[in-house]
C-alpha cells in the first residue's frame, strides 16, 4: 500500500522514501499526491494531486479502500472565514499556480493562509490573482 510508482522527492532526490498519502480538505473530501517520508513534506512542488479513478482501481485490485491510505493533513475542522466568521475553508497565500514564481521559497509560502468562505475566495482571487480568476471562470471551474 502506497509503494512508490514515480515521484521523486524535490527536496531530498530520493524515491525511496516517497509513498502515496491523503490529505483531507475543509470540506471533508481528500486529494491524492506522494509524500516524502524522510522530509515529511509533499514530494513535488507544486503539488500534483492525483486522480481518484485510477488509484481506487488499484486499490481495489488489492483488496483495500482510499482509507487504508494513511493521512498526513487533516484540514476537516474548518475555522470560521477571517472576514465573516462564516464557514471556511483553508486558503493559502501563494496559490501553486505561481509555485514557480516563488522558486525554492514556495514550500515556506505555502504553509502561510487563512480560512476564507467561498465568496471571499473568489474575491480574494479576483483582487490578487485576476488572470487566474478568469481562467476558471472561462473554464467552468
Amino acid at each position: 500500500m502506497g509503494e512508490n510508482i514515480v515521484a521523486t522527492c524535490h527536496r531530498c532526490e530520493r524515491r525511496d522514501t516517497v509513498r502515496l498519502r491523503r490529505q483531507i480538505k475543509s470540506d471533508g473530501d481528500y486529494q491524492l499526491a506522494w509524500w516524502c517520508e524522510d522530509c515529511e513534506a509533499w514530494a513535488e512542488v507544486p503539488t500534483h494531486w492525483l486522480p481518484h479513478a485510477p488509484i481506487k482501481a488499484k486499490l481495489a485490485a488489492q483488496g483495500a479502500t482510499i482509507g487504508d491510505i494513511p493521512v498526513v493533513r487533516d484540514y476537516s475542522d474548518s475555522q470560521p472565514c477571517a472576514l465573516c466568521g462564516a464557514p471556511g475553508q483553508w486558503h493559502h497565500w501563494a496559490p501553486q499556480a505561481y509555485a514557480g514564481a516563488f522558486g525554492k521559497l514556495y514550500p515556506r509560502w505555502s504553509v502561510f493562509g487563512t480560512a476564507l468562505c467561498p465568496a471571499h475566495h473568489r474575491e480574494w482571487h479576483e483582487i490578487v490573482t485576476p488572470e487566474l480568476a478568469t481562467w476558471k471562470r472561462k473554464e467552468g471551474l
